[in-house]
């Protein structure tokens, strides 16, 4: 087993409980410069909020990383009744990458219980768009969906899909059964159970089925992640949390996936593992230390005494993991947290950590600090390898089904790990519009993943095609990459196609219409009022937004929406 050298690139925000007024609500952002160091921005026009989680994702792509925000006040600046799920845009180089607020993106205002990962992205329904699922309260626990509205900055929550919710816990997209398709996995504290853990099946239809298998047991007060622990090219769950019993767990499901699609867990107890059980954690998982094999960062409190701690462990060839006891990384308590992402591109998954230590393990004034600190991933300090990059898939193409692009791959390959281990990226951009989809957020050039968040999105090993609409006529570029078990990234294999004759979707506003067999579709929020006027100003029909209007002819049509002021034309 080897073992890697995580160094501390930067240490701010710390104070020692002096007489200053520290307690306050922050919204920094934390740029890299390319020195190395990192600039802090709190005058970030972002709002303050507590007990807050943020995604990184783009929503309209446009190549630029934009926020997703959930949290509340802290009852200094802000009430505490305040709750907060907002939208902010990367107005990208031109501005020096500002965010500002979209006005109403459609998130109800409503957060969960606990902090732990209630907000997940990804495209669900494959129309090259990022969607969000989130878990919160409100007149009851919940998980909503939200379809991405083709990039326009509403997000229109799925009433009809309703899941069996659970809050203090954590939401996840992932492809449980290999099918290309994102499926839903969330556990928490739930209606019908404190430790519920469910597993629904994207249908390809807009919906999502539950067909948890009854081995699967969860828990609240914690997380559960989905990674390929074991390399066999499924998506495992690591759960952990309280049970009912209040003791602490990091339960490991092994998936496998049969040839009917239907998945089924192998439960791994602690003792099994080596993992040790944790309350109110945040579980890392990726290949810390280059050797192809999946370990763990785990903070969180254990019932053993030992406190609060974020704990490293190295997963042996026999699947054993093996805790590094030295202990390198600052301890976080309840109210920190950590991430991973390779913050320097050199193919090693470095980590970042914040919050309040709470831990008499240091000084009393240490013990009232609150650090934001990068730790970098440096094996070469150890005189270890590190991790490479891999290389890129073979035979990419990319072809029109009707409206659908089909891109197939041969796999990638890389040193250390082993190729039914990898995953798989895609980026799809149309040339003459400039409009990027990335599966995950990537620098398409050099192939360098701008994001650490959501990486069990790509696409497993089992997977060499892929279906997607895309953004109608035009010249296309598409890639796919190669991403080993430290989600470090080859260059894309690319190719490149025309789409012609694709029904054209006009947007107006938060509304967008789309042409079906028999009429048209006003996509966008509920109950608005839609009238369709042919060419020459008469009424030809009229309906309401999600609900089909029949038209009797081909022809070009003048379509409002909730009044003249939001007009668009329509060929159909």
């Amino acid at each position: 087993m080897k073992k890697i050298m995580i160094a501390c690139l930067l240490a701010v925000l710390s104070w020692t409980g002096a007489s200053a007024h520290v307690w306050d609500e922050l919204a920094i952002l934390v740029r890299r410069n390319s020195d190395g160091t990192f600039t802090l921005e709190k005058d970030s026009y972002l709002p303050i909020s507590t007990y807050t989680n943020a995604v990184f994702f783009d929503y309209n792509n446009d190549g630029n990383l934009d926020l997703l925000i959930m949290g509340q006040g802290g009852d200094w600046n802000i009430s505490a009744d305040v709750k907060m799920v907002v939208l902010y845009r990367n107005l990208g180089a031109d501005y020096d990458y500002r965010f500002e607020k979209v006005a109403a993106p459609g998130f109800l205002q409503y957060k969960d219980e606990g902090i732990y990962n209630p907000v997940s992205v990804g495209d669900y329904n494959h129309d090259g768009y990022t969607d969000v699922v989130v878990m919160n309260y409100h007149d009851g626990r919940h998980v909503d969906l939200y379809l991405n509205d083709r990039g326009t900055g509403n997000f229109i929550r799925q009433e009809q899909q309703s899941f069996e919710a659970a809050t203090n816990g954590s939401v996840m997209f992932g492809d449980m059964n290999n099918d290309g398709w994102l499926d839903i996995e969330f556990s928490g504290y739930g209606d019908q159970s404190p430790t519920t853990l469910k597993t629904y099946i994207n249908k390809k239809d807009g919906t999502f089925a539950d067909e948890t298998p009854s081995n699967l047991s969860g828990a609240f007060q914690g997380q559960s992640s989905l990674a390929d622990i074991d390399g066999n090219g499924t998506l495992d769950i690591l759960s952990t949390g309280n049970n009912t019993n209040w003791a602490c767990l990091a339960s490991l499901y092994y998936n496998t996936v049969g040839q009917d699609g239907t998945c089924s867990y192998r439960y791994v107890s602690e003792e099994e593992s080596g993992i040790l059980g944790v309350s109110r954690a945040t579980p890392l998982i990726a290949d810390f230390n280059g050797d192809g094999l999946m370990d763990m960062v785990i903070n969180g409190e254990p019932s053993d005494g030992s406190g609060f701690r974020n704990r490293i462990y190295y997963q042996t060839t026999e699947g054993k993991f093996i805790m590094d006891t030295s202990y390198p990384v600052v301890p976080v308590n309840q109210d920190g947290g950590i991430n991973m992402g390779d913050t320097n591109g050199d193919g090693n998954m470095d980590l970042i950590v914040g919050g309040y230590i709470g831990t008499y393990d240091e000084t009393p004034a240490a013990y009232y600090s609150s650090p934001l600190r990068i730790y970098e991933n440096n094996p070469r300090k150890k005189g270890l390898a590190g991790n490479t990059f891999p290389e890129p898939p073979a035979g990419i193409t990319a072809r029109m089904d009707g409206e659908e692009l089909v891109i197939t791959w041969q796999p990638g390959s890389d040193k250390e790990t082993s190729e039914a281990a990898l995953r798989y990226n895609i980026f799809v951009r149309n040339d003459d519009t400039g409009e990027l989809y990335t599966m995950i957020p990537v620098d398409i050039e050099t192939g360098k993943l701008k994001v650490g968040n959501d990486l069990q999105t790509s696409l497993s090993s089992a997977i060499r095609s892929y279906r997607m609409n895309i953004f109608g006529g035009g010249n296309y570029t598409v890639g796919v990459q190669t991403l080993d078990q430290s989600y470090a990234g080859s260059t894309f294999a690319t190719t490149t196609l025309v789409a012609t004759g694709l029904r054209q979707v006009e947007a107006v506003r938060h509304f967008r219409v789309v042409t079906a067999d028999t009429g048209l579709v006003v996509r966008g929020a509920d109950n608005h009022k839609v009238t369709v006027y042919a060419a020459d100003g008469r009424t030809v029909n009229t309906g309401f937004s999600n609900t089909l209007i029949p038209l009797s002819q081909r022809g070009v049509y003048i379509v409002a929406v909730s009044g003249e002021s939001n007009r668009l034309k329509c060929t159909y």
